[in-house]
């Protein structure tokens, strides 16, 4: 007797039955967020947000000299989609498309924006208590949180066969961070390595899900909610 099959994006099997669940190291997604992310990034420098000029930069959102004031919520956000200038943009636009999509393929488009926001945030976090009066820019802290935070997937337990391309294209990323900073130019390092500790501790709570993913995300935007207390706010 014949019967009828779903096809494999379905679930498989036969029309009827218990989809079939592959296991998390195991499944494959659509990469969806990762141009949606992009795409954001495009539209923010085109309408000037891969400016060199601060002053613009700051009417966009980004944070201005804050030593001994608390930042606008607008402050830990907007920076992630503010570069200065193109060739800043470039190298995160390139960097997000190509670890962006290879870790939305393995945890889906949910966990990559959960990962993106939560170590771009965390980062952007870490810079302001670190250097207040530096104006912080781009999603760097966030590209290097996914980075981290695919490395980790590829190696806990060890199941890819290319976990050794991926670390080694990570820590390649993290030593061209350092060529332009031995030559004078300005990079947020606290932001980068802030952005790393973020992007494993979100992937890690996205993996084990429920209270523990949700606990963690509140905890960041409690965090974020106590920088960005209103001067009359008596904590």
């Amino acid at each position: 007797m014949s019967s009828t099959w779903q096809r494999p994006e379905e679930g498989g099997g036969p029309v009827g039955s218990e989809p079939r669940r592959e296991p998390l190291e195991r499944r494959h997604y659509r990469v969806r967020a990762t141009w949606a992310l992009l795409a954001l990034l495009l539209v923010a420098a085109t309408l000037g947000g891969a400016s060199t000029d601060v002053g613009e930069l700051r009417h966009l959102g980004a944070r201005p000299p804050l030593y001994g004031f608390n930042p606008h919520p607008k402050h830990l956000l907007a920076p992630l989609f503010l570069h200065g200038g193109w060739a800043h943009f470039g190298c995160n636009f390139l960097s997000l498309s190509m670890v962006g999509s290879a870790l939305e393929m393995m945890i889906g488009w949910l966990g990559l924006i959960y990962v993106f926001f939560f170590a771009g945030i965390a980062s952007l976090l870490a810079s302001l208590l670190a250097n207040p009066q530096v104006t912080s820019l781009g999603c760097s802290g966030a590209v290097f949180g996914i980075w981290a935070a695919r490395v980790v997937h590829s190696w806990c337990p060890p199941m890819e066969t290319d976990r050794f391309r991926f670390l080694g294209m990570f820590v390649f990323s993290v030593l061209l961070t350092i060529v332009p900073a031995s030559m004078g130019v300005k990079v947020d390092h606290v932001g980068h390595f802030a952005g790393m500790i973020a992007g494993v501790i979100a992937y890690l709570a996205f993996r084990v899900g429920g209270v523990v993913r949700w606990g963690v995300l509140l905890a960041l935007l409690g965090w974020a909610g106590w920088v960005a207390r209103p001067p009359w706010s008596p904590f």
